[in-house]
């Protein structure tokens, strides 16, 4: 027996739309759609695949081919997070850093004042910082305020000064000297955290998990608030109530998702929330896109845009059809469904407890 060897068959949209014309018969063999009947086709095929993503829909499957990781830096008196690729720091990538980390951590080698412009940290085990010019860097701060009288004073607390690198060199020994874009509004200890990374993750449309980890990856689990639990809080806005959050709530919204924590403020900004969620299913936009969908769905997708098609071309939709379309989304609603553990435990009082 004779196999291809081969496992990476593939649709795009534009086999997606004219295999659900042809379902339909709204073109014949050798017909091909005009562009108009393309476009609507292909918007309707977006609809689709918006409304079937994530676990809101009517399939148990997790979506897991969207599961993503961030990371989320907290701040000193801060409770309300944006998240998303125009929101706070919100780690989604590092372009050369530790394999599969979303950003990269050193130490200060000397103390920067306030008003310099550039900072010296130590090097990986490489050799090398794995801070990359354009990056956002975080550096742990004892910012200063400016009184009344136009004197600087500490502000009491310590918390992570955002700028941007914009040159990275070779300093002595294994010491680098990062340039910033900006310059620091307080004094950045010797030995104080430096953490960057190169771009920001997308926007979660469900949150599955939210873990606080420390600088040396201790992972402590925080416990999901609905609305009613957040609201109930009594100090969650005040910016003298700093402590390690325990708990979050998150509404997705349009452009950044809204993460809030159960505290006003972190007393550790070393500490980041690392977040594992689903995020939005990319769009078809050019006819060679494929679908962000593993292949037990690429049926279901063409069944799928077939029906939605139906009347637009004033085709009938038989019984058969019918089949097809509910066979097809039996089928791929079912892959990558979650398996859950159960555990039981008698009742006191139970007629079963020993």
């Amino acid at each position: 027996m004779s196999t291809s060897g081969s496992y990476d068959f593939t649709v795009n949209a534009a086999d997606i739309v004219r295999e659900a014309m042809l379902n339909i018969g709204a073109i014949g063999e050798g017909e091909i759609a005009t562009a108009q009947e393309y476009n609507d086709c292909l918007r309707k095929l977006n609809m689709i695949v918006k409304q079937w993503m994530g676990k809101q829909d009517f399939a148990p499957g997790l979506k897991m081919w969207t599961r993503q990781r961030g990371d989320l830096f907290l701040g000193w008196m801060k409770y309300q997070y944006q998240l998303g690729p125009t929101g706070d720091n919100w780690a989604g990538a590092l372009t050369s850093g530790p394999l599969g980390q979303t950003f990269s951590q050193t130490q200060l080698s000397q103390t920067a004042n306030f008003g310099d412009n550039q900072i010296f940290v130590y090097g990986q085990n490489t050799g090398v910082p794995g801070i990359n010019v354009g990056d956002q860097i975080g550096i742990q701060y004892a910012p200063t305020l400016i009184s009344s009288t136009g004197n600087t004073v500490p502000s009491g607390g310590i918390d992570l000064y955002w700028t941007s690198v914009a040159s990275v060199s070779a300093s002595s020994g294994n010491t680098f000297q990062v340039v910033l874009n900006g310059v620091l509004t307080g004094t950045a200890a010797q030995g104080g955290y430096v953490f960057n990374y190169t771009s920001k993750q997308q926007r979660p449309l469900q949150i599955e998990t939210v873990v606080l980890r420390d600088v040396n990856d201790n992972d402590v689990p925080l416990t999901r608030m609905t609305l009613e639990d957040y609201e109930q809080l009594s100090t969650k806005t005040m910016n003298t109530s700093q402590s390690d959050p325990t708990a979050w709530y998150y509404e997705s919204q349009l452009s950044n998702g809204q993460l809030y924590i159960d505290v006003g403020g972190a007393q550790d900004v070393t500490k980041t929330l690392h977040i594992v969620f689903l995020r939005t299913v990319q769009d078809f936009d050019n006819p060679g896109d494929n679908p962000e969908y593993p292949q037990q769905w690429y049926r279901a997708l063409c069944w799928g845009l077939s029906r939605e098609i139906t009347g637009m071309f004033d085709a009938v939709w038989t019984g058969e059809m019918t089949s097809n379309y509910l066979e097809a989304m039996a089928m791929a609603r079912e892959a990558d469904s979650e398996v859950t553990s159960f555990y039981f435990q008698t009742r006191a009082g139970s007629p079963f407890e020993p």
